[in-house]
């Protein structure tokens, strides 16, 4: 199979809705503040089963021309990417079939969100997705995961003779 090629989308809202939750400066009113800060509490609530959340740390070099070959899905978790420093690309699909973990959703159900550095998004459980790709420069983000995801709730896919090249236009 040839190669495929998908645009990157701006992050928004309403665009990234149905895979999961934009995480970012809030536009309503802080909830506190002080000389240098300001906090807004409890912008994004995290679901969980009993497991306690864990942080993961990921060391992201861009790599031309930016593309993917894999494609992952946590059923029962959700999972979020954080950038903290340079952007990422994070790319994802709907949460279909369930009930068939490894049925991966045709390939242009896949989109590609570009996720600044200070943003982030949480995934809806059964997303499909893989790890982000640094957009131009080398960058670090944190991702958070229910204890043993990777372990007890990851379904993998790989298409190596197919895989999806990224336009970043």
């Amino acid at each position: 199979m040839a190669e495929r090629t998908l645009p990157v989308d701006d992050l928004t809202d309403e665009a990234f809705a149905p895979f999961g939750t934009v995480v970012r400066t809030p536009s309503r009113p802080h909830d506190a503040a002080g000389p240098g800060w300001r906090w807004w509490a409890e912008t994004v609530e995290l679901q969980d089963d009993g497991r306690r959340w864990c942080v993961g740390y990921l060391d992201l070099e861009p790599s031309p021309p930016p593309r993917f070959d894999w494609a992952e899905r946590h059923l029962r978790s959700q999972e979020t990417i954080v950038p903290v420093s340079g952007g990422c690309l994070v790319y994802v699909a709907p949460p279909d079939h369930p009930e068939e973990p490894d049925r991966l959703p045709p390939f242009d159900a896949f989109r590609v969100f570009r996720v600044p550095a200070g943003s982030g998004v949480v995934m809806h459980p059964a997303v499909w997705h893989g790890a982000p790709i640094a957009e131009d420069e080398a960058a670090k983000a944190i991702v958070l995961l229910l204890a043993g995801t990777g372990r007890d709730d990851v379904t993998v896919v790989r298409f190596e003779d197919a895989p999806i090249v990224i336009d970043r236009g």
